[in-house]
Parts: structure tokens; C-alpha cells; sequence
């Protein structure tokens, strides 16, 4: 006997609540969104890596979870790497290599602006 309650129950909307629910499992504990570059700390606390490099940046002498306030520090924490993602580098590596040739980068331009003037 057919029921015409105007809602379907079933398998599509606990697969949509179930998504959800795997979705919030990978997001950054600081901005809330989905980690890219995610790291995770040994605390067990997921984030996006340039969210935690800002974190512990702003905060030389007070180098805490921003979770749980354990001890935390750039070099404790583990990128993770999925399985669709093409890039397999270490974001915390990464992210000094930029840094250090934007000086760089920054540097030459004075250098030069210097020699013509």
C-alpha cells in the first residue's frame, strides 16, 4: 500500500546527511573550511596549513593548539596526502621555499633600483 506523505524517506537523504557529516571531518579547526594543505597536529587536530602557519606566526612565544591548547610547533605537525591529489609535496616546505624567493625576488628589485639610480 502506497503512502503519499510528500517525502520520500530513505537512502538518499541519510547519504546526503552521511556526505555532510564526512565533509566536516576534513575541515580546518581555525577557518571552518575544507583543509587544503591539510596538516594535522599531534593533538589529533586537523587544519589547513597556511591557516596554522598564520596561527603559530602570530603567536611566537605562545606556540599552542588552537583546539585543545597542547604544545604545538611547525615542525610536529603531519601533511596528509589524498588520494586524488595531485601534489605530493609538504606544504610546510613549500610555503618557506615561496617565502624565501619572494625575498629574494624583493632583494634584486632593490639591488636594481639601486645601481640605476
Amino acid at each position: 500500500m502506497a503512502t503519499s506523505s510528500g517525502s520520500e524517506p530513505g537512502p538518499s537523504r541519510e547519504g546526503e546527511e552521511n556526505k555532510e557529516k564526512d565533509e566536516r571531518m576534513f575541515e580546518c579547526n581555525i577557518c571552518l573550511d575544507t583543509a587544503r594543505d591539510a596538516v594535522v597536529s599531534m593533538c589529533g587536530h586537523l587544519f589547513c596549513w597556511p591557516c596554522l602557519h598564520q596561527w603559530l606566526d602570530t603567536r611566537p612565544n605562545r606556540q599552542v593548539c588552537p583546539v585543545c591548547k597542547a604544545v604545538i610547533s611547525k615542525d610536529k605537525v603531519i601533511p596528509l596526502y589524498g588520494r586524488g591529489s595531485g601534489k605530493q609535496e609538504d606544504p610546510r616546505y613549500v610555503s618557506l621555499n615561496s617565502n624565501a624567493n619572494e625575498e629574494k625576488g624583493t632583494a634584486k628589485k632593490l639591488s636594481n633600483s639601486l645601481e640605476m639610480s
